[in-house]
């Protein structure tokens, strides 16, 4: 698998720290974890296209983890070249009506004209496509959302989206070759329904995760020590995500 975080920020605009949103190239498809504003054209940086995509996954629907659903949908309607493949978006409950709310207010514009489209709402749930498992846990958030454990030819990676510590998420992080983690705010300012670092280690040392990557950092983070409170936990190989780093699972 080849994993690209497209963006490692959030909502608040920071240089190589954009809204949420992972690439996973796993199964001879294009799948797309989040959609954060600017996705779409984070995408085309690393050179997948629209008409690539296979199956978009959203955890929860904040702007900063869905909003640029509506600028794929979107540029899916231009015909030259036309898409023709099948897309299926998964979420939790409510994505069927956030998509008509959105189509509603953006005046029917994205109905899809030359593909079928299908929405697909999740609780916890084993997803198994032909080449690839998918595994959903509900996470603990200030809305529903959900996590995704991805397996192929082996290799296991798990995404949490946003989430405040809970067993659910070791749960979908154990044994991970790779598991990202946001790690929203430094200790000294929990928030809740988001990790801090010492929340990200503890969570990856009881997971004995192989690689834990962090990301969705807000501008507060920036000069505190991060890697050294995920240290008092944590002792396996860890990464603070940046926008494009990519990986090989």
């Amino acid at each position: 698998m080849r994993v690209t975080i497209l963006g490692a920020g959030t909502a608040i605009p920071a240089q190589h720290y954009s809204p949420a949103g992972v690439h996973v190239r796993a199964g001879g498809e294009h799948l797309l974890f989040d959609a954060g504003p600017g996705t779409l054209q984070r995408l085309h940086t690393i050179g997948v296209t629209r008409l690539d995509l296979d199956r978009i996954f959203l955890t929860h629907y904040h702007l900063d983890h869905c909003l640029d659903l509506t600028s794929i949908l979107f540029a899916l309607r231009i015909p030259n070249p036309a898409r023709k493949k099948p897309l299926t978006i998964y979420g939790p409950k409510g994505l069927k009506r956030l998509y008509r709310q959105l189509n509603v207010a953006f005046h029917g514009w994205l109905v899809p004209r030359t593909y079928r489209l299908t929405f697909k709402e999740l609780g916890e749930a084993t997803l198994r496509m032909s080449r690839y498992t998918i595994r959903t846990k509900s996470m603990n958030h200030s809305t529903p959302a959900l996590g995704y454990r991805l397996k192929a030819k082996g290799k296991i990676v798990a995404y949490s989206g946003d989430t405040d510590v809970c067993q659910e998420i070791i749960e979908l992080g154990r044994g991970a070759d790779l598991l990202i983690l946001e790690c929203s705010m430094p200790d000294e300012r929990k928030t809740q329904g988001h990790l801090t670092p010492s929340e990200c280690g503890h969570i990856a040392a009881q997971a004995r995760c192989r690689h834990l990557v962090l990301t969705h950092f807000y501008p507060v983070c920036a000069g505190y020590e991060i890697r050294r409170r995920v240290r008092r936990k944590f002792a396996g190989r860890l990464t603070l995500a940046k926008d494009f780093l990519s990986l090989t699972v």
